[in-house]
């Protein structure tokens, strides 16, 4: 069975249409945030007369984002604590932190050929424990991702911390880490950890962060402007259409 003249061309127009048809404008946001960070001490021995205590012989605090669209971009960073933020045409990025919370952002309202996007924040703190004493370190953290077309997105949120003791020499040491990663949707998490010390003091160091990054990279992003392909399909179609009705007039 034949197919109709007029029904090919209508394919040819539908293939071609698409062809110029421009790509779907896609769309990122990434958030990742650290709330009600905080310690707490516990005294493990009751009957040694030692109150449980805490010195931080070092803190440090900041962060820093930067915003790349094939170009290259600047970094900036945050010294301690405050925020910072950067607007582009085509999206944004922000970073704040404070004893208590941190926050990062970063968004792209239209994602171009090739994208790099980051920002994060930090908190560090060197630490001198007192015997007998627990420490419990702890922090809220969501992380949160909405995309649609871009190739990669990552929000995480973490803490983690190191310690070391020396009890008639004989040395110990506990580690503990933590994170929450997002890369599609809302992810919430309690994060917790924690220290012993026996009967000698005990050293060690906190850190906790937020961060998000945004990447795209096409080699050949595709264009609006018709293919050579694309044109020739358009004029055998149109020479079908002149067939057609030269055909019907003699008919």
């Amino acid at each position: 069975m034949l197919v109709h003249p007029l029904k090919i061309v209508a394919g040819l127009f539908a293939a071609g249409m698409l062809a110029c048809a421009p790509a779907h404008a896609a769309h990122a946001k990434a958030t990742a945030s650290l709330n009600n960070i905080q310690f707490y001490l516990t005294d493990l021995d009751l009957t040694d007369n030692i109150s449980p205590s805490i010195t931080f012989s070092a803190k440090d605090a900041g962060g820093s984002f930067f915003f790349s669209s094939g170009e290259p971009s600047p970094v900036d960073f945050l010294q301690g604590y405050g925020a910072i933020s950067r607007i582009v045409p085509n999206g944004g990025v922000s970073v704040s932190n404070t004893p208590a919370s941190m926050y990062a952002e970063a968004h792209a309202a239209t994602v171009p050929a090739i994208l790099g996007v980051g920002s994060s924040a930090y908190q560090f703190s060197r630490f001198i424990l007192s015997p007998s004493t627990r420490l419990t370190f702890s922090a809220q953290a969501d992380a949160f991702i909405d995309k649609d077309g871009i190739e990669k997105a990552v929000s995480s949120a973490g803490i983690n911390g190191d310690f070391s003791t020396s009890i008639n020499g004989v040395a110990g040491s506990e580690v503990f880490s933590m994170k929450l990663i997002s890369t599609q949707g809302q992810h919430s998490q309690l994060l917790q950890g924690s220290f012993d010390t026996g009967a000698a003091i005990g050293t060690g160091r906190l850190y906790a962060s937020a961060s998000v990054a945004l990447s795209q990279y096409i080699v050949e992003p595709p264009s609006p402007v018709p293919e050579p392909a694309t044109y020739a399909m358009l004029a055998a179609g149109l020479l079908v259409i002149g067939a057609a009705r030269r055909k019907a007039r003699k008919a």
